[in-house]
């Protein structure tokens, strides 16, 4: 087997329709979404992904960001591994992490419609509070959560309905004074993890077989390299609730 690709269950809807689009047939690792909330889970079940795609492949496809460090310190097998050098699948989404900036301004919580069926979100965990602890309680830890933005945004992959969407978070939105607004996002990214070239390194990382992915290898990300260079289609903060709430 040629590729294996490993993909978040989150951006389903936005890997299928860019394969869809290439016309490019190959195995999907699907990882459970949600996994990027806790980045020791995510470390543990991607090494087991790495461990098992030994002998499968030439080229393993990881279409996830450096998610809180749930990538560092695995080990690759006798394949070569491509990660894009994104914070997270937002920023892939969006087309870069200086996308990822400005329309962090004003300060906007990102949902996808992936977002909002495959995990534990801000609206089911909302619900779960209603449900458990009472409307007024739920609003206040809402409030809380929510204090440091001022809307949110809906990225538009045009791999889904966003007035379908926009009316699952309008309640919420609503309930803490917040606007829900359209965000331009880009494929071109996410399309060039599936087809190359990995030649910018600035974009990809690429792991010979055998190799372990270290803190180090992350440090030009972390240390603001700029991936706004992916230019050819122009155009989280993260809300964390207490376990109890999940």
């Amino acid at each position: 087997m040629d590729v294996i690709l490993v993909a978040c269950e989150t951006i389903e809807d936005e890997v299928k329709k860019a394969l869809e689009r290439i016309g490019f047939d190959c195995p999907v690792i699907w990882l459970e979404g949600g996994l990027h909330n806790s980045p020791e889970r995510l470390r543990v079940r991607l090494q087991e992904v790495f461990s098992r795609a030994d002998g499968q492949c030439r080229r393993l496809l990881v279409s996830l960001g450096f998610c809180g460090g749930g990538v560092s310190g695995l080990t690759t097998g006798d394949y070569e591994t491509v990660l894009p050098l994104a914070d997270d699948c937002l920023s892939l989404l969006l087309g870069s992490m200086e996308a990822r900036k400005r329309a962090s301004r004003p300060p906007t919580y990102f949902l996808t419609s992936g977002w909002m069926r495959h995990e534990n979100n801000v609206v089911s965990s909302y619900q779960y509070a209603v449900e458990r602890y009472g409307q007024k309680q739920a609003d206040r830890i809402n409030h809380l959560m929510l204090k440091n933005y001022s809307r949110f945004g809906l990225v538009a992959t045009g791999c889904y309905d966003l007035d379908e969407a926009a009316a699952r978070i309008d309640p919420l939105a609503v309930k803490m004074n917040m606007t829900v607004e359209n965000i331009d996002g880009d494929m071109v990214w996410l399309t060039r993890l599936l087809t190359g070239p990995y030649d910018d390194p600035n974009l990809f990382l690429v792991m010979p077989p055998r190799s372990q992915l270290t803190f180090d290898d992350w440090c030009p990300l972390i240390m603001g390299a700029d991936s706004s260079a992916v230019k050819e289609t122009p155009p989280l903060a993260d809300v964390s609730f207490p376990d109890a709430f999940i």
